[in-house]
């Protein structure tokens, strides 16, 4: 509406410069000393309007460009709050497995450890049976932790790179889970490593999906480059299908769709779901590899 405002009075302002050059060559070209006053008197209420309208539109022009730069602050304020809400998002997820699964364990284990002591001199072939028992719920507990530490941040990514950590990632899920994990990895070249990070997070995010909620038997999922060096990835698996809208754009969203729209939005990314009945999901993501 401004804008369209500010449009208007230009054409005004133009109008008022078009009918003095008019008035102008009047008075150059009459001799009559009536029409000359009066030709002079409506020259003097024109430039009155042109100041008028010069002014207005400077104080218009200061005002669009404030609002253009409020609009562009309050993007850059959006983005960060964004990226903000990405990380609370991670570390209450963080927080919520360590508390179901190494807290828990650590604390079942401390009462066995507790029950091994009291078993010491009264029944030591007991005590030695919790013990080991102990020993191998403690080892498993030690995995669950370096688990959560390599979705931290994945020690191979940063000695090995993008196509290995996958593979690392892959053989997580397939010592975790019961459904078939096929994919295709190609070398993906970016020397920003926040992006091929973020990228990792991404398909990460959505293999969790897949198995959490797919109720499928097999993942694919593919990397690689399209014609103009953007980053296409394609996840697709043979589970039940879901409305991708009421999922993501309800005000009770899909935890693990929503960060995944958040995260693809950070990299100036698109992404496409294609969900079926009988054909499973298929989510395209597109991101460009930017320096």
């Amino acid at each position: 509406m401004s804008d369209e405002l500010y449009e208007s009075l230009i054409e005004i302002y133009k109008s008022f410069i078009l009918e003095k050059e008019n008035i102008l060559k009047k008075l150059e070209l009459n001799n009559n000393d009536n029409e000359y006053q009066l030709y002079n008197k409506y020259l003097y209420i024109i430039d009155s309007r042109i100041n008028t309208l010069s002014a207005l539109l400077k104080l218009f022009e200061s005002y669009l460009v404030s609002k253009k730069k409020g609009g562009f602050e309050k993007e850059l304020i959006n983005k960060h709050l964004q990226i903000l809400d990405i990380q609370e998002k991670e570390r209450h997820r963080i927080a919520r497995d360590l508390h179901d699964t190494s807290l828990q364990n650590l604390t079942h284990l401390t009462h066995k450890i507790e029950l091994s002591s009291l078993y010491i001199d009264e029944d030591p072939v007991r005590a030695k049976l919790e013990l080991e028992i102990i020993n191998k719920k403690l080892r498993s507990v030690i995995q669950e932790i370096r688990n959560t530490i390599f979705d931290l941040h994945p020690m191979t990514f940063d000695d090995l790179g993008l196509k290995e950590s996958f593979e690392r990632l892959v053989e997580k899920f397939n010592e975790t889970s019961k459904i078939g994990i096929d994919y295709n990895i190609e070398n993906i070249n970016c020397n920003n490593s926040l992006i091929l990070m973020t990228i990792f997070r991404i398909v990460e995010e959505c293999l969790n999906n897949a198995i959490k909620h797919s109720k499928g038997t097999k993942i694919f999922f593919e990397i690689k480059k399209d014609n103009d060096d953007n980053c296409l990835i394609t996840i697709s698996d043979n589970g039940i299908s879901f409305d991708s809208r009421d999922i993501l754009f309800s005000k009770d969203n899909h935890f693990g769709l929503s960060i995944l729209r958040e995260r693809v939005e950070l990299l100036l990314g698109t992404m496409e779901i294609d969900s079926k009945p009988d054909y499973g999901t298929t989510i395209k993501i597109l991101v460009p590899l930017l320096d």
